[in-house]
């Protein structure tokens, strides 16, 4: 098999891959915002969980079709890097950080409910955090889009920031490579920080509380009163496994360590692509509540199916008699 043939291939197996994980994510995401918005419609009442959940699953969205129209540009729309990757760039970067911080405050959610320390700037936090969730999600969106223009402001004023599709796969030339990383480990550092204290504080909340029910003897570790602690403790990690694959497959790829003619960049593509799609899934199938709605929703469908099968059925049978 020559050369190529094996590029066919590799486009090929790429953009099935990528474009299932667009698909998947798209109704993920949607599911969430709609779901969250159906139930703050019925309680008239917006939630802290609905309100983040709205504002992720929204730039979780945007996120993943800004991510699949720069795979287009690398591989198709080729003729287009040097129109349009200095936006596209600036919009990735936008909602990259805002959904990695929106993530950021869904675990600090889960930890301001579930953890109890004496400690009073926690305490004061814990408080008022319902309270300063507006200022909080607003305020994320503003650092990411202030630490987007970063780039954009330089891609303006540097000549070079032209297209370069052969050198780079997402479009950036090796010259504004270096700034691009590190414009976006700048944006995404804080958030990362915030989430590595919340995922410590539940770590540490639900060793302590275990450490005390053994003690007491009064329980196991299967008690359903850490059921809250484990639901935490596993949603904190599947965001920091995604969130670490996410930033190790697009740096590897993005700084040409992975070639997109081979197949390490096909692994690169697809895992870069899992963040905004596959752990929205885990978050549906993680929450109570939208795991409810979401078994409702398919009910009503079965339903709907087979009553329209009925109807079918019995009309074939009356147009025989």
């Amino acid at each position: 098999m020559n050369f190529n043939q094996s590029f066919i291939d590799y486009k090929t197996v790429t953009s099935t891959i990528v474009s299932f994980e667009v698909l998947i994510g798209s109704l993920a995401n949607g599911f969430m915002v709609t779901a969250s918005l159906i139930d703050c419609a019925s309680r008239r009442k917006l939630g802290s969980c609905e309100s983040i959940l709205i504002c992720l699953g929204l730039s979780r969205f945007a996120f993943l079709w800004t991510l699949f129209f720069m795979y287009l540009m690398s591989v198709y729309l080729t003729s287009l890097n040097g129109k349009y990757t200095d936006a596209v760039m600036y919009i990735f970067l936008c909602f990259s950080n805002s959904s990695l911080w929106y993530a950021t405050w869904l675990c600090m959610f889960y930890c301001v409910r579930i953890v109890n320390i004496s400690n009073c700037v926690f305490v004061v936090f814990k408080k008022n955090f319902d309270r300063c969730l507006p200022v909080l999600l607003l305020g994320s969106l503003a650092i990411s889009v202030a630490f987007s223009l970063l780039l954009l402001s330089n891609s303006l004023t540097n000549v070079d920031f032209i297209s370069s599709s052969n050198s780079q796969p997402l479009g950036v030339p090796s010259k504004s490579t270096s700034r691009f990383l590190i414009t976006s480990f700048i944006g995404s550092a804080p958030p990362f920080l915030v989430f590595c204290i919340a995922a410590w504080l539940v770590v540490y909340s639900l060793t302590k509380h275990t450490r005390r029910m053994k003690e007491q003897e009064r329980t196991s570790f299967k008690e359903p009163s850490l059921e809250a602690h484990y639901g935490a403790v596993k949603s904190v990690g599947h965001f920091f496994l995604f969130y670490a694959i996410y930033i190790i497959s697009f740096n590897l790829y993005q700084a040409g360590i992975a070639s997109p003619n081979s197949i390490e960049g096909l692994f690169c593509t697809v895992l870069t692509g899992s963040y905004p799609s596959v752990h929205s899934v885990l978050l549906l199938l993680q929450n109570n509540k939208l795991q409810q709605t979401l078994i409702s929703f398919w009910q009503k469908i079965s339903c709907y199916h087979h009553a329209k099968v009925k109807k079918a059925e019995s009309t074939s049978t009356c147009n025989t008699a």
